[in-house]
């Protein structure tokens, strides 16, 4: 009975050996899930300021938020001086 145990143990011990070394594998490149992890990041900020940005656009077309045409025309002034 105790050499069924050990040897059942041995299996055991192998198998998670086998799956270790499939885990070691897979994660043993750190750079590809960090390069993603960062640009997933990049593109939600960009998305974000974009959609933002966008609705401020619509809002003051509608006249919803009326302030928002006289804040980008000021804005335009200033790029346009900056580029003279």
């Amino acid at each position: 009975m105790d050499e069924h145990i050990a040897e059942e143990g041995l299996k055991h011990l192998e198998q998670i050996e086998t799956e270790l070394e499939e885990i070691k594998e897979r994660t043993s490149v750190q750079r590809p899930p960090f390069l993603y992890g960062l640009f997933q990041g990049a593109g939600a900020l960009v998305g974000g300021i974009l959609m933002i940005a966008l609705l401020g656009w619509a809002l003051s077309f509608f006249g919803v938020i009326p302030g928002f045409a006289t804040i980008a025309s000021y804005f335009q002034n200033i790029v346009s001086r900056f580029h003279q």
